[in-house]
């Protein structure tokens, strides 16, 4: 084990090394780590991130139990675990970062100051050097819901990317600072949302989809099933993201709190990916009405009204929408958001290119236009 500047390295350790359960293992871990395994093919490398939010291990879980097989990849694989201090805080995997600190996954587009600032630059650094093939980043969303893959960019290799871990691709054209926005690294990055932290599901999830990722020898051909078994890829486009505005309050309950700007109900995030039709209501609204809330599209405009409206005190949708990352998390309400969606008619099923190769990632890597 060697120790750098911000990743101290593990390479191949051996079984009889890693403890039993995932909680001792990131006790014996301490720091941000970069695992090295060795593959069959060691002319080649894959990347895979995790952990970069405390408290969703499903990514984390699943690397522990490959360890304990003995797992041998394909090719060369590199996982760096990031935000180990934040998921051994107490409660542990309850912290999705630790104040004064930042949101990790908001600080890989601009350099940033500081600790956390240098282990973002040093992984894009580590991804720079290896030249992995693809980075997978794995994470859990914050409510309770099914697998997703998100993507910032268009191109047939996320077709193929994401249906090794679900059938659900969102092409983003937000802008947020997360690792997946990064254009210049020479490879794609997915990341991969495997639901609920809680969910046994999550984590079945991370490892067959990381097992899939990890034991193709050709990425292009690694989702491939003969036409009769394929599933059509669900693809929604043009998300935009719900927050509270600035000093406004918010409680889960299932009946209106009173004085209280908006009220969800106790169990919203089984909405995830469900269908909001205009005579859904989705919450309660206080005397602020929409006010109190703002929709960010990816331009940073708020373009509430064209998605929400206010009647008899609650929220209900304007347009059919999909709703996702809905949150039943106080804490990441207020100072991320309550959830994103999609209009119904920025959603299609395409069928995963039959292609056997990646031509030129980045002549076709760029942000959606806007509409």
């Amino acid at each position: 084990m060697s120790q750098g500047p911000a990743f101290q390295e593990l390479n191949n350790p051996p079984v009889s090394s890693i403890p039993a359960s995932v909680e001792d293992f990131l006790q014996q871990l301490a720091v941000p780590t970069l695992l090295r395994l060795d593959g069959v093919d060691q002319g080649r490398c894959r990347f895979v991130v995790t952990l970069l939010h405390g408290n969703e291990p499903s990514g984390l879980k699943a690397i522990h139990q490959l360890l304990l097989e003995g797992f041998r990849p394909q090719v060369t694989t590199f996982v760096a675990i990031v935000s180990v201090s934040s998921a051994l805080a107490e409660p542990l995997f309850t912290h999705r970062f630790l104040p004064p600190l930042e949101d990790m996954n908001r600080l890989f587009t601009s350099p940033v100051a500081g600790e956390q600032g240098q282990l973002a630059q040093a992984l894009l650094a580590l991804i720079r050097d290896h030249q992995p093939e693809a980075v997978i980043d794995i994470h859990n969303t914050s409510g309770d819901g099914p697998a997703f893959a998100v993507c910032a960019a268009e191109h047939d290799c996320f077709y193929d990317l994401a249906p090794l871990f679900t059938h659900r691709l969102i092409i983003t054209d937000i802008r947020l600072g997360a690792l997946m926005e990064v254009m210049d690294l020479g490879c794609p990055i997915l990341t991969v949302e495997c639901g609920g932290a809680n969910q046994r599901l999550s984590d079945y999830v991370a490892i067959e989809g990381l097992r899939r990722f990890l034991t193709a020898s050709n990425l292009a051909e690694a989702a491939s099933l003969p036409k009769e078994e394929k599933l059509a890829l669900d693809i929604y486009r043009h998300p935009v993201r719900l927050e509270l505005q600035k000093g406004a309050s918010l409680c889960y309950a299932d009946t209106p709190c009173e004085g209280v700007d908006i009220t969800l109900p106790t169990q919203i995030d089984r909405r995830n990916f469900g269908i909001a039709r205009v005579d859904s209501p989705l919450a309660w609204l206080g005397p602020k009405g929409l006010n109190a809330l703002r929709l960010v599209d990816a331009t940073g405009q708020n373009v509430i009204d064209q998605y929400f409206v206010a009647r008899q005190g609650k929220l209900f949708p304007r347009v059919t929408l999909k709703l996702f990352m809905v949150t039943t998390t106080p804490r990441i309400a207020l100072s991320d958001c309550l959830m994103y969606a999609v209009k119904e008619s920025y959603h299609q099923l395409e069928e995963a290119p039959t292609d056997d190769h990646w031509p030129d990632f980045f002549a076709g890597a760029g942000s959606l236009s806007s509409g």
